[in-house]
């Protein structure tokens, strides 16, 4: 009687076990980052189209490498850019918490890219960077992008 008790807990034991790590290995495969990169849609000038979405799950490398970008760019002032008209759109997510942690915007020049940064609820509020030309091949090369593209 006693061995059978034993055993029962010990099976219960493993059962509670295999169901915490199924469950653990199934809710690790969700995404906590996600990096849409987009443009201005043709026919809607008030649509932005991301045609490239990479998540840690999938992509960490490029993940984390776009994080070392905005760590290391540098601030700018007495910037005049045109908010509404960018060559392209960077929007990182925590798809995890629905939370967007980064909503930017991206000019390229000659030195490099501008990056815009809204840091309020509208785009009246903008912090501006500049990126060197090196991480602008790196961006340019993972979207594919086109010197002529407009969106």
């Amino acid at each position: 009687m006693k061995s059978i008790k034993i055993i029962s807990v010990i099976a219960i034991v493993i059962i509670i076990f295999l169901g915490g790590y199924f469950t653990g290995n199934i809710n690790n495969n969700e995404a906590s980052r996600e990096l849409r990169i987009g443009y201005k849609n043709n026919e809607n000038p008030n649509q932005v189209d991301y045609s490239n979405i990479f998540t840690d799950t999938e992509n960490q490398t490029i993940i984390d490498n776009f994080m070392m970008i905005y760590l290391h760019r540098d601030k700018l002032t007495n910037v005049n850019q045109d908010v509404e008209n960018p060559d392209i759109y960077i929007v990182v997510m925590s798809p995890k918490q629905s939370v967007g942690l980064i909503d930017s915007r991206v000019w390229f020049i000659d030195e490099g890219a501008i990056i815009g940064e809204r840091i309020g609820e509208s785009w009246n509020q903008v912090e501006y960077y500049q990126i060197d030309k090196s991480d602008v091949n790196y961006i340019k090369e993972i979207i594919d992008y086109q010197e002529d593209e407009e969106g």
